[in-house]
């Protein structure tokens, strides 16, 4: 169950930085030494596709149109942006897999926590990936963080429905996970926005360092949702004595 909620968090994150990015390759006024820098990293982005891929096997496909689109660019100066309708191809099949992670969550809480981190781990993805690309839109290292803290505030507000809907005995069970998840999402969200706290420059660590803990926290709160709808019992067998009880497959 926990490799499905981390690949339930991962996809919505790949989907997020990789629609950035294709805003920055379009529109962003970026120099020839910055648009080969972030093609370097393009296959970074077709390796965790990858990985998605022993959950969600359309995640291949992804990676084949970023490869492609890798193969078809330089890596250096370059001022060609490359054939984007391939890019956009990889970008289309992306949000199918956040569609299809969305169905695959027990109730409207789940999906609309999917579709926050497609913004929330999107936002600090593409950012973690410009900095190492060594970009210079200052905007976005101000636009970001604040599009993170609003869509974490979001999460949270989406915690409230599903904790009414929980019994007193699974509230006193999920509460400590709850609370740990949380605290998980505070941390990463100082980390991200320390920069503008301190008037310092992004530092690539404290970056890196705030990704992997917001996605630890959203993986956790996936796996929440899926073990909760795991405890409930079919609603085909409400009033049947003699019912037997199917739960949904777990991973």
């Amino acid at each position: 169950m926990m490799l499905s909620a981390f690949i339930s968090a991962l996809i919505p994150m790949l989907a997020g930085a990789q629609l950035i990015l294709t805003l920055v390759l379009m529109k962003g006024e970026i120099c020839p030494g910055q648009r080969g820098r972030i093609h370097r990293l393009l296959p970074v982005l077709a390796l965790m596709w990858a990985s998605a891929a022993t959950e969600q096997p359309l995640a291949l496909l992804v990676t084949a149109f970023i490869a492609w689109f890798y193969s078809q660019v330089k890596t250096g100066k370059t001022r060609d942006s490359g054939p984007l309708p391939v890019l956009w191809l990889a970008d289309v099949a992306a949000l199918v897999l956040v569609i299809m992670a969305i169905m695959k969550m027990p109730d409207w809480v789940g999906g609309s926590v999917i579709c926050i981190s497609t913004v929330l781990l999107g936002a600090i993805g593409a950012h973690l990936l410009l900095v190492m690309a060594k970009s210079r839109l200052q905007a976005f290292h101000k636009l970001l963080p604040a599009v993170g803290v609003l869509a974490a505030m979001l999460t949270t507000i989406c915690i409230v429905p599903f904790a009414y809907g929980l019994s007193d005995e699974q509230l006193a069970l999920m509460t400590p996970s709850v609370l740990t998840h949380f605290t998980l999402l505070i941390v990463a969200l100082l980390l991200w926005c320390w920069h503008l706290f301190s008037s310092a420059t992004v530092n690539k660590m404290l970056l890196s360092l705030s990704c992997v803990l917001l996605i630890s926290s959203m993986t956790g709160f996936n796996a929440l949702y899926q073990q909760h709808q795991l405890d409930q019992p079919d609603a085909d067998c409400s009033g049947q004595h003699d019912c037997v009880i199917q739960r949904p497959d777990s991973h």
